[in-house]
């Protein structure tokens, strides 16, 4: 469970230690807060006695402020349960109560095999209540993290799994409020030592009336919490659930991202010694690379723009159903997987009926013409006779080698005929899918045949579907190949930047970056994030003594400058003023450089005027650009021209003092610095 914001854990009573490797659903108990004195500690002990007649309490596995739990055994089924019993004080607290009949509820009708599940809920005869959990033994994914960072596949397979847990909590309007590494643990289920299950649904968000009551829902149902009071656990606190404000289903979307940033680089994203610092953080500094956490990760792009999704500020730019979550974590598995970067192990378990084709990606719902096709070979093959078995046939007609590979022959006509329908379907739909190329005709190593006389459209799809299943090197060969065919294609550049940065080529994906503006004058720049990542990351690595880096940052700053339109000079600005290029000194000084000689006309108005203010100093002569700043400013603007009000220069005159600064004092600054002011608010409403 997690408490208000600004309240710190308690640690678990003196001489009632967690036994080696045992936790359960709620071990982290006692983590609520009330506004008020902690209360005295309820019973010594249970063990030794039946409670509701039929649960044997055996041992205490940990206690809390709130509560206890212990592990006891099921005196009619004989199963081991966790047993989560409340003070008895507590019971005259109804906040705690409520909270705790939640999380019974929550618990009971989530039903989903990454959830610990509540089978029992009652009151005992000194007043306190007691929840009967499922017992898991396993280990706290804290507990694994603190180990040292996650292996690639381990990290996505655990996070895939925490996905699939969230959607179905989500889809019975639940929302879980604390999800952290404290409450996910890791159990040996299946074979799989990292089966994961989702605990403590204390303070979750849970509208009653959803979850098979007569009631309806009102207010003092829906809402426990006091308007503007902060609860959960800052560290993984979505912005919207920092400030106070309603949550939903995106904020238990954005505490998966940072947990998954986590456990890639060992590192939450923010962090800080003050609570109140750490949720400002949250609130408004942006997402560091991963790079910057760990400079060994060599975290996958596409893993790293999925998190920064999860990550978005506001809630309406973010990932907002876990489903989607879940199939593009699957879909990059498979592409990892393919491209040799993670065992297969990690990869989910096939639909069934789709476990022999590997054209398909594991996890994403087959296409209708994949059905087809597969469905088609099927009945084929079910209806063929065994050429060895018929009777009467003599000679070249009768011998096995003609019948095979006749059936073979007519069996990749079907086959060929309805990929070709599907990649036509596809093309009229604007998409192609990525499994198209899959039902295509394909040699030993699984790779489509073509020749010089296969339509260059034909040709440049079945790459890209390579490309899209992870076969890079294939992909990038077949599309180089076709040289200046293709030149001024966006889906073509799109591919290859994708390939080139899924192998490391740096300089070759920033180059596409490029190429993917230039074909499109009427690209939106400023959405186009995983372009602007890739090459803004190259360009951070100004000074580097590596040749090749050497040359991906002057591509980058090439394209920022040529290609990218206004878009890329704020990108600079960043690199030079902003967070980003905090770190990095070198890039810093180049990005100023270039800002310095750059054409304002190229630039957005906001930056324009920001740099013209920047030039002019602490001086009179920044008065000259306040009705420009008044009209256009944004944030950046403003940080120069607060300043600005208490600037003052002293100067002698003889016995008398003036300030040489008063021309910055006669009102419109105050009434330039509002116009801004309002400006921005307007820009985030």
């Amino acid at each position: 469970m997690g408490g208000p914001a600004d309240d710190k854990p308690r640690a678990p009573r003196a001489g009632t230690p967690l036994p080696p490797r045992v936790q359960t659903a709620t071990a982290q108990d006692g983590n609520v807060r009330m506004k008020s004195e902690r209360p005295k500690p309820g019973p010594k002990s249970l063990i030794g006695s039946t409670i509701s007649d039929r649960y044997l309490i055996e041992r205490l596995l940990g206690e809390g402020g709130m509560g206890a739990v212990y592990q006891a055994e099921h005196t009619l089924m004989r199963k081991r349960m966790a047993i989560k019993v409340l003070h008895p004080e507590m019971t005259r607290l109804p906040e705690v109560v409520a909270r705790f009949e939640r999380e019974a509820m929550a618990a009971a009708h989530i039903d989903h095999p990454h959830v610990v599940t509540a089978t029992d809920f009652g009151k005992l005869e000194d007043g306190s209540f007691f929840l009967a959990l499922e017992f898991v033994e396993g280990s706290s994914l804290r507990e694994v993290i603190a180990q040292g960072r996650l292996e690639l596949g381990r990290s996505l397979h655990i996070a895939r799994q925490m996905a699939g847990a969230l959607q179905r909590a989500h889809t019975l309007k639940i929302v879980h409020r604390d999800l952290k590494p404290e409450n996910v643990m890791l159990v040996d289920r299946d074979g799989d030592p990292d089966f994961v299950k989702v605990l403590d649904f204390g303070i979750a968000k849970v509208q009653m009336g959803e979850l098979g009551t007569n009631d309806r829902a009102g207010p003092e149902q829906n809402v426990l919490t006091q308007a503007g009071m902060v609860y959960g656990t800052p560290e993984y606190m979505a912005p919207e659930q920092a400030l106070g404000q309603p949550v939903d289903a995106r904020a238990d979307l954005y505490a998966l991202g940072i947990i998954m940033y986590e456990m890639l680089t060992g590192h939450r994203p923010f962090e800080a010694e003050s609570k109140v610092a750490l949720l400002g953080m949250q609130v408004t500094a942006p997402v560091p690379a991963m790079m910057t956490k760990c400079a060994d990760c060599n975290v996958p792009l596409e893993v790293e723009v999925l998190v920064g999704r999860l990550l978005a500020k506001e809630a309406t730019e973010r990932i907002g159903d876990a489903r989607e979550v879940i199939e593009g974590i699957t879909t990059i598995l498979s592409q990892l997987s393919n491209a040799g970067r993670i065992d297969a192990k990690f990869l989910p378990p096939p639909p069934s009926g789709f476990a022999t084709n590997p054209g398909l990606i594991s996890g994403i719902s087959p296409q209708p013409a994949d059905i087809a096709a597969l469905a088609a070979s099927k009945k084929l093959r079910e209806a063929a006779p065994d050429p060895a078995k018929q009777p009467g046939v003599d000679g070249l007609l009768g011998g096995r080698t003609f019948l095979v590979a006749l059936f073979a022959g007519i069996l990749g006509i079907i086959v060929m005929v309805t990929a070709v329908i599907y990649v036509f379907r596809g093309r009229e739909n604007g998409t192609t899918g990525p499994d198209a190329s899959a039902l295509v005709g394909t040699g030993e190593a699984g790779t489509t045949t073509t020749t010089d006389d296969t339509p260059t459209d034909e040709r440049v799809t079945e790459a890209i579907a390579m490309i899209n299943r992870g076969d890079y090197g294939s992909g990038i060969k077949r599309l180089e190949e076709l040289g200046e065919a293709v030149q001024g294609r966006e889906d073509v550049h799109r591919a290859l930047f994708t390939a080139y940065s899924a192998t490391d080529r740096t300089k070759d994906a920033v180059h596409e970056a490029g190429l993917v503006f230039k074909s499109n004058p009427n690209l939106d720049i400023p959405s186009e994030k995983k372009l602007r990542v890739e090459i803004r990351d190259a360009a951070l690595k100004e000074g580097s003594k590596d040749a090749a880096a050497k040359g991906a940052v002057d591509e980058a700053f090439n394209v920022l400058e040529t290609q990218m339109g206004p878009a890329g000079w704020d990108d600079i600005y960043d690199i030079g003023y902003g967070l980003s290029g905090a770190q990095y000194p070198k890039a810093q000084d180049r990005a100023r450089r270039v800002l310095a000689r750059g054409e304002r006309s190229k630039m957005s108005a906001p930056l324009a005027v920001t740099l013209d203010l920047q030039a002019a100093g602490v001086s009179c002569a920044a008065k000259n650009h306040f009705d420009r700043a008044a009209k256009d400013g944004d944030e950046r603007t403003l940080a120069l021209l607060k300043p600005l009000t208490t600037a003052h220069a002293i100067k002698q005159n003889g016995f008398r003092k003036s300030d040489a600064l008063a021309c910055l004092h006669d009102g419109q600054l105050a009434r330039t610095i509002a116009s801004v002011e309002q400006n921005v608010r307007a820009k985030h409403k």
